[in-house]
């Protein structure tokens, strides 16, 4: 029994998260410390291009909806590999900020404390970009009185003001597929500066 919980345990955080799973295998393979680095800066890169690309194909070739534009299959993968990111995020920053307070040695990974506030306001950033394609990627009848935020300024804007828990209101998911990526962008955002970035200071100033 407990030899079959491991594999459908790692299916499941497959499943949640294959980005993690990279990860954690390139982890085991190279330098830790390196590989947490590029992969941030890789992703974030990643996050900026296709934004910038969305913005071209909306403003210079007329795109209006992606979700009407590509193919169920992409809309799908893309909306998969955009949460995959955002899991990874979530867990890994929550994780470190547990490891911090229990004062476990950093020893293992070697980021040092600006290190980490600088991967954390990285990934502030990826999160707003990827939200903002995942709710640019979303029907337009899931959003109140049809208004969506389709063009990819606008799911930024969306974006930024829910991760911030600004909420102006004048964008309102209606469904619960557009609903729950807003809550889970509140998590993440809370997580990434309350949580890590507060711990992070502390034990920066601590260690001074």
């Amino acid at each position: 029994m407990c030899n079959l919980k491991k594999p459908l345990k790692k299916i499941f955080y497959f499943l949640l998260s294959p980005t993690f799973f990279l990860a954690d295998c390139l982890k085991n393979k190279y330098v830790r410390t390196k590989i947490i680095k590029e992969l941030n800066s890789r992703y974030l890169i990643i996050s900026i291009i296709s934004t910038a690309l969305i913005w071209i194909c909306q403003n210079v070739f007329g795109v209006n909806s992606l979700y009407e534009f590509l193919c169920p299959i992409t809309v799908g993968l893309w909306s998969w590999f955009l949460i995959s990111r955002a899991n990874e995020i979530f867990y890994s920053f929550l994780k470190d900020a547990f490891d911090k307070m229990n004062r476990l040695p950093d020893k293992a990974i070697g980021l040092t404390f600006p290190d980490r506030i600088s991967l954390s306001l990285y990934s502030y950033l990826e999160l707003i970009l990827n939200f903002a394609i995942l709710f640019a990627l979303t029907k337009v009848s899931l959003w109140k009185d049809c208004n969506a935020p389709t063009s990819i300024t606008d799911a930024i804007y969306f974006s930024g003001v829910t991760i911030t828990t600004t909420g102006y209101g004048d964008i309102t998911p209606s469904n619960f597929y557009t609903q729950f990526p807003s809550i889970y962008e509140v998590f993440c955002g809370v997580i990434l500066l309350v949580v890590c970035f507060a711990i992070y200071a502390s034990r920066s100033q601590r260690s001074t």
